[in-house]
């Protein structure tokens, strides 16, 4: 039998640094800080030596994954497709603030995680980050306000009290409020609809009926 004909094909090394980078996220997310690379090469599939071979090191290979979990581009595909069929905006509503619950709450952990290489690592203009978020997660933020802004809110501009961006920062602020840490499912975060109903109807009963009838 012609050897060259049974050998398995060599996967692509940007493969196999994605799945690397995947495994890794997935394992973060499980075990924090607990995670090693010998956890992250039986999750890939790969030797342990292969990592390296990628990644100078670990630090490297996490702040890959935390760039990946805040790719700027992230926010904008998947918003698209949550409210994709949905006209009416407290559908569009429930799609996405269970969109950013979700990620929220894996973004958190990763970034817990591997919090002393994005912080206290120089980023790869040398700029200390550890007095503030580095680039990559201010960058994401923003698109995430740009995008809610620009794909939930801008369609039904007419119904708004509040400027579209104003109404994405508004949504953001107690989406993902409700994830910092130390909030979890047992501390009862907000719901999406109690989202919907505090950033469509407010917290007041209508102010005339705090009014005494003369």
């Amino acid at each position: 039998m012609d050897e060259r004909r049974t050998r398995a094909k060599p996967i692509p090394a940007a493969d196999r640094r994605a799945a690397i980078i995947a495994a890794t996220e997935t394992l973060l997310i499980e075990h924090g800080t607990a995670t090693t690379t010998r956890l992250i090469a039986e999750a890939a599939g790969v030797a342990e030596g292969t990592i390296f071979r990628h990644f100078r090191d670990k630090r490297e290979l996490y702040r890959a994954v935390a760039e990946g979990a805040f790719d700027s581009a992230r926010p904008g595909q998947s918003i698209a497709e949550v409210i994709e069929g949905r006209p009416d905006i407290e559908d569009k509503l429930r799609a996405v603030i269970d969109l950013l619950a979700e990620t929220t709450q894996r973004g958190l952990l990763i970034m817990m995680a591997v919090r002393s290489v994005v912080f206290e690592e120089p980023d790869r203009e040398g700029v200390r980050l550890r007095h503030g978020p580095p680039k990559f997660v201010v960058e994401a933020n923003k698109a995430l306000v740009d995008n809610l802004a620009r794909l939930v809110f801008e369609p039904h501009e007419s119904e708004l009290r509040l400027p579209p961006r104003k109404a994405a920062l508004v949504l953001r602020s107690l989406t993902i409020g409700a994830w910092l840490p130390g909030m979890t499912r047992t501390n009862q975060p907000l719901s999406s609809e109690d989202v919907i109903d505090v950033l469509l109807g407010g917290i007041l009963i209508e102010h005339s009926l705090l009014r005494e009838t003369p």
